[in-house]
């Protein structure tokens, strides 16, 4: 088992295979890292940066990322359930691909350009966050919040199980995909009926 030492700095390493949960991490910077089937579930990473690192096949469940930097990370078939991105200090450029999001907070982040696709993000909360030009393409929303959310230029085709209601939201110039588009009428006060 590797421990990151408190204050230590990792450049352009590989880590394979470590499982540190429940651990406690502080003020350690990761620069062009790449991890890949690593269990960091329940750990602690206190004050660390991570810039232009990758996540591959890891276990990242209940992070705690308190005060945090995330630039320029990528994070491939990874789960991180239950993932409360609004402590994080700073957040700038994420991609998930094929994740597993479900009950992760991204409440009042500015995720503009962030990349969330073909991810399962069930009961996420999306309130008050900047998903400006995102791309959230074949991600399955599944009863996630969003409120008073700015989807300008997001795009969410392919996208399922979203509610998002149109008149709670900045929806300017977004991009959804018939049918499940049907959805962003949900709460607005009027009748719809089939042709007959």
């Amino acid at each position: 088992m590797t421990v990151f030492a408190d204050g230590e700095e990792y450049v352009e390493q590989v880590f394979t295979g470590l499982t540190l949960t429940q651990e406690v991490m502080t003020a350690v910077t990761f620069e062009e890292c790449t991890f890949t089937n690593c269990n960091f579930s329940e750990t602690q990473f206190k004050r660390c940066t991570f810039r232009d690192c990758q996540f591959q096949n890891c276990d990242l469940s209940l992070l705690d990322v308190d005060y945090s930097t995330f630039q320029r990370s990528k994070f491939e078939e990874c789960k991180l359930i239950g993932v409360n991105w609004a402590k994080v200090l700073q957040i700038e450029w994420l991609e998930f691909h094929s994740c597993n999001l479900s009950y992760a907070t991204f409440m009042e982040l500015d995720l503009s350009k962030a990349v969330i696709t073909d991810c399962l993000a069930k009961e996420a909360t999306f309130a008050e966050t900047n998903l400006t030009e995102a791309n959230c393409t074949h991600t399955d929303f599944t009863d996630s919040r969003f409120v008073r959310t700015n989807l300008t230029k997001a795009d969410f085709r392919g996208a399922r199980n979203y509610a998002i209601a149109a008149d709670l939201n900045t929806l300017k110039q977004a991009k959804f995909s018939l049918p499940e588009a049907v959805a962003l009428l949900h709460g607005l006060d009027i009748i719809l009926e089939d042709p007959a």
